[in-house]
């Protein structure tokens, strides 16, 4: 039985032990009182006796029992007042609230998490299967080797879901997620909502029952992700084709495979997703995870000849942070996380350029309470991180990204969890691939734990999980996560190497390009810096300081302080004003260095401040 389950049971106890409690009383008063209504409550205040001082005399005072149910009433009718009101507001997106007294409190865990189709959630579950394969994963991790031979055949007949669930039982595995909407923007379940009812995306449904699916991984105390596929949506491009993106020269736009795309600026697509988003929350997801939150890849080819009818003048990356604050803002009744699905790309790159796809780190995390960039090692290309073939380095890949990943979230000071997409696939396609087993993704996994990210998702497209794959290695056991970087942050930087990187940047920048001006940003501490990149690039042009030279002599903490340090330096800093050049200039002055959500900043003070 699931907690929202017995929290219902009792809501409709506690009000049938009202009810015989109001009854009771009266009848003890004289059978039914014209005072009173059906329930007991008080109606008529001319009614109650009073003594000397107007109180209400003892017989006739409402008990707690009473009163309670006089609130719980008052509640009951607000609530179907309010929900009257959504209705007529909210139309065909109309989702009904959480039902009263089975709210429970928002889930949060550092998940670990598998990927499952609609198909592979709608397996039967035999929970003797389910126990019987998690014991073959227990002999695997102890090294049973005659428990393994005893099990193995029996083991690796049951079923995907099983399997999933064993390995859940037995591993650190702790969540799972589930296709809602898929690829194609078909539901892996059968709505209620009248809007996509009308787009007819039930056509295809797998998942037959939707709550016992979710009681089930309750059961197991696994968190459930609802993956919804946002704006790669085939299915509403093509029955509400006004909602796709459009063609200047009139018609729907198709990317280089065929396929349509809705338009991520438009407000009834946005309310497409986000009502389906509070059905999945309302059948018990503890967590909604938006896929594809962007625009189409390959933008230089169709930007020239597409229009985006809601885009008022916005940025690509704008809109969809804009998408994801609504849809938070729209979720907060229901009582899940929000997560989206990045580009492994967007840790590196910076203000959506050069892919223009709408995802800027900043942004969307400013809004999300995870973010989960898509770091699979062979979608990165011949060079990156340094690598001829990154498929080939998942230790690598993984490290570089999740570093930038860190060093992105320390600018935000509300951050979201950063819960990266490992591979768990062979991609046979990329030149110099390799094949991925149980190595590779705990490669993967141990890149993340060295840099305090404990959270992580597998993909592997056809949900065949390896358990050994989630089993730790001699050598993990025996290794303190995160790893102690002495006086080094996430970034494998101490005081003076932040400094020295701030300050080439500082003096090296390029007024028509942005690059050095965010490794400023991102050095500089949040409450030294307006919040907003472009008002801090304004902020940099127009104090006039240029460094034309500086000097490094070495740092110490401050006060024994270890998020806290004195670097001691040599600057000069030429000043343009209205009285001409003037220079600035100090040796051995004392900059502090700030270690701001575990990475360096540095606190620049010169003498005419």
């Amino acid at each position: 039985m699931t907690k929202k389950f017995k929290l219902l049971i009792l809501v409709l106890i506690v009000i049938l032990m009202l009810t015989s409690c109001n009854s009771a009383a009266n009848n003890d008063l004289g059978g039914n009182n014209d005072s009173t209504t059906s329930q007991g409550a008080i109606t008529n205040e001319s009614d109650i006796t009073t003594g000397k001082e107007g109180d209400i005399s003892p017989e006739n005072e409402l008990t707690e029992e009473e009163k309670a149910q006089i609130e719980l009433e008052k509640k009951l009718a607000e609530r179907q007042q309010l929900e009257e009101q959504r209705k007529q507001e909210q139309g065909d997106f109309y989702v009904p609230l959480i039902s009263l007294g089975s709210e429970e409190d928002k889930k949060t865990l550092e998940a670990k998490g598998l990927y499952l189709t609609g198909y592979t959630a709608s397996l039967s579950v035999n929970k003797e299967n389910v126990e019987i394969y998690s014991e073959y994963v227990k002999a695997l991790q102890s090294n049973d080797t005659a428990k393994i031979n005893e099990l193995k055949s029996k083991a690796n007949s049951f079923n995907k879901f099983e399997r999933i669930i064993g390995i859940a039982l037995s591993t650190e595995i702790n969540a799972v997620v589930i296709n809602v909407k898929n690829d194609d923007g078909i539901m892996t379940y059968a709505s209620n909502v009248e809007a996509v009812k009308n787009a007819e995306a039930n056509a295809r449904v797998s998942i037959k029952d939707v709550k016992a699916l979710i009681e089930l991984l309750d059961e197991y105390d696994i968190y459930t992700i609802a993956r919804i596929v946002t704006f790669k949506d085939r299915n509403l491009a093509y029955k509400k084709s006004e909602h796709s993106i459009q063609l200047k020269s009139g018609g729907v736009w198709h990317d280089y495979s065929g396929t349509p795309w809705v338009n991520p600026f438009d407000k009834y697509v946005w309310d497409y997703n986000v009502a389906i988003a509070k059905e999945a929350a309302l059948n018990g997801f503890d967590e909604i995870q938006f896929d594809y939150v962007r625009f189409p890849d390959n933008a230089k080819a169709y930007n020239p000849i597409t229009n985006f009818p809601g885009r008022d003048g916005r940025d690509k990356d704008e809109g969809i942070a804009d998408f994801v604050e609504y849809a938070k803002q729209e979720l907060k009744p229901y009582n899940v996380r929000i997560a989206a699905d990045v580009f492994g790309l967007v840790t590196h790159n910076w203000d959506d350029s050069p892919e223009d796809i709408g995802q800027t780190w900043r942004l969307i995390g400013k809004h999300s309470d995870v973010m989960c960039p898509m770091i699979y090692p062979s979608h990165y290309g011949t060079g990156w991180y340094n690598f001829k073939y990154p498929d080939a380095h998942p230790y690598g890949v993984m490290s570089a990204a999740v570093q930038e990943s860190v060093e992105r979230n320390a600018s935000l000071e509300d951050s979201p969890e950063i819960r990266p997409w490992i591979q768990d696939f062979t991609a046979k396609w990329v030149d110099g691939y390799i094949v991925y087993g149980p190595k590779q993704v705990r490669d993967q996994i141990v890149a993340c734990k060295e840099l305090d990210v404990n959270g992580y998702l597998v993909w592997n497209p056809s949900n065949d999980y390896n358990p050994k794959n989630f089993i730790q290695t001699e050598e993990e056991k025996n290794t303190t996560y995160p790893l102690d970087r002495e006086d080094k942050d996430y970034m494998d930087r101490t005081p003076v190497e932040a400094l020295e990187k701030y300050l080439y940047a500082e003096k090296n920048y390029d007024p028509t390009k942005k690059f050095k001006y965010k490794i400023m940003y991102l050095l500089t501490p949040i409450n030294d810096r307006p919040e907003d990149f472009d008002e801090f690039v304004t902020m940099v042009k127009e104090n006039n300081y240029k460094l034309s030279s500086y000097q490094i002599y070495g740092w110490e903490y401050n006060d024994n302080n270890s998020s806290t340090a004195l670097i001691d330096l040599y600057y000069k800093y030429e000043v343009v004003n209205e009285n001409g050049n003037e220079i600035i200039e100090k040796d051995h002055a004392k900059w502090e260095a700030i270690l701001e959500n575990n990475v360096w900043k540095i606190r620049k003070v010169l003498d005419s401040e």
